[in-house]
């Protein structure tokens, strides 16, 4: 066993997986069950009634964006001895992603005050599109992330390939999918089915390569890549 190499598996395993677990929680539960697409006083009045559970979903953002970067940090110190500049990148186009997070973030948090002071319910609608367009982007990039860290995957000798192939698998559809959102916007039901389509090898390939961090990570050597 590798002690320190085991301290940042386990840190980015448990990363990844609260990660989902408030991901859940603020988009699975607070967002969709607030926010109605194109209903602007529907959306007003939900998010009137249950002012404090929105709050609470802000801060679950705020815990993903703090996580997104601690795993980022994690996974880089985890795998850098097999291919350091890979590595490098990988986390840093994560660390850029979380800042596009934040940005989109940042809408939420305006739509507090604006749930009191825009009666119509158009401006809060607009926050929450804003919101939802700028994290899209975002994910635009994170989709390469999970490729750089599905290759690195791929070259570590003690991690299944499998983890590899689906993580990059999984990155590409996160690419596809987000930037066809914002090339065709007409097409969003055809897109969303299709996210849905693939939502579950997306999910599964972080959410398994957090258990396996957390099960047999830094447990065995890595292989380096020679330079």
């Amino acid at each position: 066993m590798n002690p320190p190499k085991r301290k940042f598996a386990v840190l980015a395993g448990l990363s990844l997986i609260l990660m989902a677990v408030l991901a859940g929680f603020a988009y699975g539960f607070v967002y969709s069950s607030l926010v109605f697409p194109e209903e602007a006083k529907r959306t007003l009045a939900a998010i009137q009634t249950s002012l404090g559970t929105f709050k609470a979903g802000i801060a679950a953002w705020v815990g993903i964006l703090l996580l997104d970067i601690l795993a980022a940090w994690a996974l880089y110190k985890f795998l850098k001895e097999i291919l350091q500049p890979l590595s490098f990148v990988t986390a840093a186009i994560r660390i850029f992603y979380s800042g596009i997070l934040g940005v989109a973030i940042y809408h939420l948090f305006a739509v507090v005050p604006l749930s009191i002071s825009d009666p119509s319910g158009i401006l809060v609608l607009q926050e929450l599109n804003a919101f939802e367009s700028i994290w899209s982007a975002g994910l635009i990039l994170f989709g390469f992330h999970l490729v750089g860290l599905g290759i690195l995957c791929w070259k570590a000798d003690s991690i299944p390939n499998f983890w590899g192939v689906l993580l990059i698998f999984a990155g590409i559809c996160y690419t596809g999918v987000h930037l066809a959102k914002a090339l065709f916007p007409d097409d969003q039901a055809q897109i969303l089915q299709i996210e849905q389509i693939l939502s579950l090898p997306m999910a599964l390939a972080e959410i398994g390569l957090a258990v396996w961090l957390l099960w047999k990570g830094g447990k065995n050597s890595i292989k380096t890549q020679s330079t």
